[in-house]
């Protein structure tokens, strides 16, 4: 079993043993007697091969895995047959179903074609709803194709699409246009480093990652030998001379720092070459390994003086494109700044909008003083009316008052009145001597119990009268003169 085939067998979400014999046999006729059934075989198959693909699992007939690209035909049915269930006897319609939609290409169409994957014409919409229409009145049948001995090159869209969103997350780094400019080597390895695949990408995934980098998502401009990303804030352009002479200098800097790091391994090895020829006293040798190490340190010292001179260059070729790209943006900053002046005007037209601007807001505040003035007078109307209201209301309450006291002063006088009588009636019995204690019926202090004859009988009550000068007196054996009058 081929490690391909042990990866679609393992993903149990979609190849369980149950619907295994379902996807590799020939289900091409449930097209029209089970639909569902036909398209939900045909989605397992594309989406597999599509993640085994990414995973670094199919490859050409030369051996190097695809990512981007998936060539059918003997060898692809190789690598999917199984001893238990056989070939996928329909792995051709599914790529027909997956070219009809669009999420597999053609390689050479892929290429060729001159506008992007994603704009149709008006001529490929219609006949595709023709053609639907046809088939679902049964006016026309297509048969997916049985052919399994059919060799084709075929791009896969959803990796490609998925793919080239990694690269350029990891070419973003790169700000300067020495940095975003590469050989096309030095492009496939920096997408195999974003990729994390363990070797350089296949020859027609790298022409297709260029071609929708270029063409489809307008990022990139090449001419097959130089690679420009282009940044954000700038416009899309050709490659330039100044883009390949900056891409021979790298690739020629990469070159020669091979070199220094092969002579620094030939300089080691002479090295301990000699030290092992002087140990064994073999001097022949050790002459030889000591020539050799000369050798080699004569030109590396040559090759790191050319080294240190060509990064010298590209440096000062990367501070020249720093300063053009500071004066571009210099000189749009300046045309924006011209174009706001021209909007605002001179100094004396900003002078006359403040004297105007004064103006009228003079004129507000003069406003504002005429309506708090006619506010006051409104006011002190308000005032007037508000004390009048206030004497009304004193002179009510002086009135209610006075009448208060009126009856007061009139309840105090008829108490009085009940006192004097009182008095009288007191007067008229006999005084006890002054050996007899007078017999006095205890009444509460200020009060005095009196009868009233009513219909019912007597009934005793008790009035409240002003104390006396009789009762409030105290029996002290002494006559008042009062006492003596009446005694007399």
């Amino acid at each position: 079993m081929s490690e391909l085939l042990q990866y679609i067998l393992s993903q149990q979400d979609q190849f369980r043993r149950a619907r295994i014999p379902s996807l590799f046999s020939d289900f091409t006729a449930q097209k029209y007697s089970n639909p569902d059934g036909y398209h939900a075989n045909v989605n397992i198959w594309e989406e597999v091969l599509c993640r085994a693909a990414r995973a670094g699992l199919i490859s050409g007939q030369d051996g190097v895995p695809r990512r981007l690209s998936l060539e059918t035909g003997p060898y692809l049915l190789q690598k999917l047959e199984s001893s238990e269930w056989g070939r996928p006897l329909a792995i051709n319609a599914v790529i027909d179903e997956a070219i009809l939609r669009r999420r597999m290409l053609p390689y050479n169409k892929f290429l060729a074609l001159p506008h992007s994957i994603y704009s149709q014409s008006w001529t490929d919409y219609s006949w595709r709803w023709i053609a639907w229409g046809l088939e679902h009145m049964g006016l026309r049948q297509t048969s997916p194709s049985t052919d399994t001995r059919r060799s084709r090159e075929l791009v896969l869209i959803p990796n490609v699409e998925e793919e080239a969103g990694k690269v350029l997350t990891h070419l973003s780094k790169y700000s300067s246009q020495v940095d975003r400019t590469f050989t096309v080597p030095m492009f496939s390895r920096e997408a195999a480093a974003a990729l994390n695949c363990e070797h350089e990408l296949a020859d027609k995934d790298l022409a297709i990652l260029l071609k929708y980098l270029a063409r489809d998502k307008q990022v990139l401009a090449t001419d097959g030998e130089v690679v420009r990303i282009i940044h954000p804030s700038e416009m899309l352009s050709p490659i330039t001379k100044e883009d390949r002479a900056i891409a021979s200098l790298k690739s020629l800097i990469e070159h020669i720092g091979k070199q220094v790091r092969a002579l620094e391994a030939q300089i080691a090895s002479s090295n301990e070459k000699s030290q092992r020829a002087i140990e064994s006293k073999n001097r022949p040798s050790a002459l030889a390994a000591l020539r050799s190490k000369k050798s080699a340190e004569t030109v590396l010292s040559q090759r790191m003086a050319t080294l240190f001179q060509l990064e010298q260059v590209l440096e000062s070729i990367q501070q020249a494109s720093d300063q053009v790209a500071m004066v571009r943006i210099m000189k749009d900053s300046a045309g924006v700044l011209r174009g706001l002046n021209a909007k605002i005007g001179s100094a004396e037209d900003v002078e006359n909008t403040l004297d105007g601007l004064k103006e009228e807001i003079g004129k507000v505040e003069d406003i504002d003083s005429v309506i708090s003035e006619a506010g006051q007078e409104a006011n002190v109307a308000d005032d007037h009316e508000i004390d009048e209201e206030l004497d009304a209301l004193l002179r009510q309450k002086e009135a209610e008052e006075e009448e208060e006291a009126a009856e007061s002063t009139k309840q105090k006088l008829a108490g009085l009145q009940n006192g004097n009588e009182f008095e009288a009636i007191g007067a008229k019995q006999p005084i006890a001597s002054r050996d007899e204690k007078p017999t006095v019926q205890k009444a509460t202090a200020g009060t005095e119990m009196s009868e009233e004859t009513s219909a019912s009988g007597t009934v005793p009550l008790e009035r409240e009268i002003a104390p006396s000068p009789i009762s409030s007196r105290q029996s002290d054996g002494r006559r008042e003169p009062d006492q003596a009058i009446l005694e007399s």
